[in-house]
């Protein structure tokens, strides 16, 4: 994939923006977004509700530490390695009990509402792509008004990987035109197996050590960062990552 990645207001078709003559450069057309982490902030309510199944399993609970580090999707996998003698039925049904009493503890995350905006403003198609359960979603969503600003939107998904595809194909996005924002290494995955650009954000789940492992085109602190490198005349993938871990090393 090229390194070589342009931004551009809507309406200025294909056009070139600086550049070699006879250079097209592309240009940011589609935002897919996760939605915990990064959009909202779920974590101390997914932690509590995945203590309290942790003990209905008669397992030992973790600190907010180890579940960032050991928390993976598709989530199967998180509990096939810590609770495999319980039925996947029946830690669902603990898990959405627990999580309906802390949900309160949700809330947006700084940046992302004025993201969604500047996605709106310059007429980015913007689509969903999360494992969030969909009653949970209803309910978030509507306490942050976050839903109105999706095109199309896809909960409840196992496996970011497949969906991926299947999205891209069905809406006929082009895969250079179109970038994958989430906080953890699944997301990394899922932008891969979709072709499209990854861009990981540092305000959910993994640590930036993990996501950094995963190689993802793009790092950033937050939505905010994001949207200052897309309205920038224009940015390198490569030269924007080295330039965020050149400044977390002086701070």
């Amino acid at each position: 994939m090229s390194s070589c990645v342009k931004y551009v207001q809507s309406g200025c078709g294909g056009c070139r923006v600086g550049g070699d003559a006879g250079t097209v450069l592309r240009v940011i057309r589609n935002v897919i977004f996760d939605w915990s982490g990064t959009l909202v902030d779920d974590l101390p309510a997914v932690l509590e509700a995945s203590n309290y199944v942790f003990a209905m399993a008669g397992v030992p609970k973790m600190d907010l530490d180890q579940f960032r580090r050991e928390f993976c999707l598709p989530f199967t996998r998180f509990y096939d390695r810590y609770v495999p003698h319980v039925p996947i039925s029946q830690l669902e049904e603990w898990f959405h009990d627990a999580f309906r009493q802390c949900r309160h503890m949700v809330a947006e995350i700084p940046h992302a509402r004025e993201f969604l905006e500047f996605c709106r403003e310059h007429r980015l198609r913007t689509f969903l792509l999360s494992s969030v359960h969909r009653d949970h979603y209803i309910v978030q969503a509507e306490a942050t008004g976050f839903g109105s600003y999706f095109d199309h939107v896809f909960v409840e998904v196992r496996d970011k990987r497949t969906k991926m595809r299947s999205l891209v194909a069905e809406h006929g996005l082009l895969q250079h035109e179109t970038v994958f924002v989430g906080d953890m290494e699944h997301d990394v995955e899922a932008a891969r197996a979709g072709g499209v650009y990854a861009c990981a954000v540092l305000t959910g789940y993994n640590h930036p050590e993990q996501l950094r492992a995963c190689a993802p085109d793009l790092i950033v602190e937050h939505l905010g960062q994001l949207r200052d490198c897309l309205t920038r005349d224009g940015f390198e993938i490569r030269a924007a990552l080295q330039k965020l871990e050149s400044e977390q090393q002086q701070s």
